[in-house]
């Protein structure tokens, strides 16, 4: 998992980057797209943490969970991308 978040971080810097270099009305009309990107790796990172605190019963919930989180961000990604 740590590795897959190691990867947000990397894209997500990918993306702020290219945000950076953007018209002002794209980064009007995709700011809030890159916002709920990095909201969703938050949420992650914090269940994560809460799932460390909890063992291993919590893992396998938590599993899923996470593959859901990162379908989510990959989409939201790959729209973010396709704005660009």
């Amino acid at each position: 998992m740590k590795a897959k978040l190691d990867e947000w971080n990397d894209e997500l810097g990918e993306l702020e980057a290219k945000l950076e270099a953007a018209s002002d009305a794209t980064k009007t009309k995709l700011a809030p797209h890159l916002a709920k990107i990095r909201d969703a790796r938050d949420a992650t990172i914090a269940k994560l943490g809460e799932i460390k605190e909890s063992g291993e019963a919590s893992w396998d919930s938590f599993e899923s969970e996470a593959e859901h989180l990162w379908k989510t961000f990959k989409q939201s990604v790959n729209y973010f991308k396709s704005q660009l």
